[in-house]
């Protein structure tokens, strides 16, 4: 397992739910042209350089935006596919042996709902809000062996996509996010702030950076510093 960032899909925990996570549901998605994570795989930093450089690409920009998205998006809005992905998932929450894992697999289901712009019921909307409490986050480096559920800064994300979520819109994780509210840009109508030490956190404005610093300064490194505990 791995981490590369602090953020939604930055992690291999993320990855590897994405991928199973219809099969773990009981439903058969392997004659899809596009698989559910595949909106998601651009995140990767473990994969190969052929891959990462085709992923910074604008041709792969495009079939991401004008492929990929709306392809997923419409299998999961036919027939109601999400919503029932959706009943299921919630059915096995507590019905697991570790219940936070099974909680967390709902978490990333709304992502990647979330990423589609597929539709989502208010009532399912309201469950990963209720839901976000409930996994384990963690604020700083932790082992790999025991790192999971959220960092602060992905949670961040979750809860400010699901405060702007609009069926239709697809919400993109990799783009800046606030590591204080996880706000991106199209929400605030403005360019983040970068950190200027760091070069990896963002802030919606300096109000955002200043109440974040106290976790962040931490793992604020320099460049030349940095190391892989940073994240």
């Amino acid at each position: 397992m791995g981490r590369w960032g602090w953020r939604l899909f930055e992690g291999d925990q993320d990855l590897d739910v994405a991928c199973c996570l219809a099969a773990s549901l009981g439903f058969e998605t392997n004659d899809w042209e596009y698989s559910m994570s595949s909106m998601v795989h651009q995140t990767d930093m473990l994969a190969g350089e052929a891959a990462r450089a085709f992923y910074r690409t604008e041709e792969y920009k495009r079939e991401l935006e004008n492929d990929i998205l709306p392809y997923v998006r419409a299998k999961l809005d036919t027939d109601n596919l999400g919503y029932r992905l959706f009943a299921t998932s919630r059915t096995q929450e507590n019905g697991q042996s570790v219940p936070s894992t099974a909680k967390y697999r709902t978490i990333v289901l709304g992502a990647l709902m979330m990423r589609a712009g597929a539709r989502i019921r208010p009532e399912d909307l309201q469950h990963l809000k209720d839901l976000v409490p409930q996994v384990h986050c963690n604020s700083q480096f932790v082992s790999p062996s025991f790192d999971e559920g959220f960092r602060t800064p992905g949670r961040a994300q979750f809860l400010a996509a699901l405060d702007h979520y609009q069926a239709g819109v697809p919400r993109n994780y990799q783009e800046p996010s606030c590591f204080q509210c996880g706000q991106v840009k199209a929400d605030i109508e403005h360019d983040l702030v970068q950190c200027a030490r760091c070069y990896v956190a963002y802030y919606c404005d300096k109000e955002c950076q200043r109440r974040h610093w106290q976790e962040h300064k931490a793992s604020c490194a320099s460049p030349e510093e940095r190391r892989m505990v940073n994240i």
